[in-house]
């Protein structure tokens, strides 16, 4: 049966599988952002409960001058950062990493401290020149600015999120590392989640499938995005018309645009 699931920051529209699940393969050496990853971390950012992050969060990128020579040396660095965040009384972390035009990796993240802690922005950017001081870090170089509440987290997930993973922040894996980069992204702590899963009949997942698609090519034509208007309204199309019929969606939207959409899609 289709299932429409609304989230605090998005939207799926799926059919699940039933009866016995395929094996899932153990995962290999990461080589890079992929697709899988992608969507991964997509669908955890939709999950978060926004209104209930409590203390107070920064978002950071940091950056280094030199390259680490291998994925482990950069692991280890971001590992180091962390325990001194941990030191401190962090209370929840978010990271990714991506590449410079030149080939060599910064951190993007998020880390919200208790209530009592002034100044958390030079707190992180302290322990990342400690934690990464061997790569030459520049002071002026590390960007990290406070997120205010809930609309502070949402412009940080909205922007982390949207890159596929041709942007070149995510392609530019430098030469020495491509035997394998370790992980890319990762929540540290406890991030609040809820969701609501709707069972629903196949009517009304094509019906739901056509309204969040002209939501989207709505809010791509408001914003002048040509490119991605081209995209939503192909988004659907399929050679293969036993695939299309079946064919899922999940998109960063609003909980009560959502929940709008569904009630319309269930009108019979």
């Amino acid at each position: 049966m289709p299932r429409v699931t609304v989230l605090p920051n998005g939207v799926t529209a799926s059919i699940p599988r039933r009866g016995r699940q395929r094996e899932v393969a153990k995962r290999g050496e990461v080589r890079g952002w992929s697709t899988q990853a992608t969507a991964r971390l997509r669908r955890k950012f939709y999950g978060i409960d926004g209104e209930a992050l409590d203390g107070r969060g920064h978002a950071f990128t940091l950056t280094v001058r030199d390259l680490p020579p291998s994925a482990s040396d950069w692991s280890g660095t971001r590992e180091r950062f962390l325990d001194r965040m941990r030191y401190e009384g962090m209370v929840r972390g978010q990271w990714l990493t991506e590449w410079q035009r030149r080939g060599v990796p910064h951190l993007h993240g998020c880390v919200y401290f208790p209530d009592d802690v002034e100044d958390g922005s030079e707190v992180v950017r302290r322990h990342w020149l400690s934690s990464a001081g061997v790569w030459r870090p520049g002071h002026s170089a590390q960007h990290v600015a406070p997120l205010w509440g809930l609309s502070g987290w949402l412009q940080y997930q909205a922007k982390h999120s949207a890159r596929g993973v041709s942007h070149y922040q995510r392609a530019n894996v430098p030469e020495a590392w491509k035997d394998g980069t370790g992980r890319l992204w990762g929540f540290v702590g406890q991030w609040p989640q809820r969701e609501e899963a709707h069972d629903v009949d196949l009517m009304t997942f094509w019906r739901f499938r056509r309204l969040l698609r002209g939501w989207m090519l709505g809010q791509a034509r408001a914003s002048g995005d040509d490119r991605r208007a081209a995209w939503v309204r192909g988004m659907l199309r399929d050679p293969d018309e036993r695939r299309a019929r079946v064919r899922g969606m999940g998109e960063f939207c609003p909980e009560d645009v959502a929940r709008r959409l569904l009630e319309a899609a269930e009108v019979r």
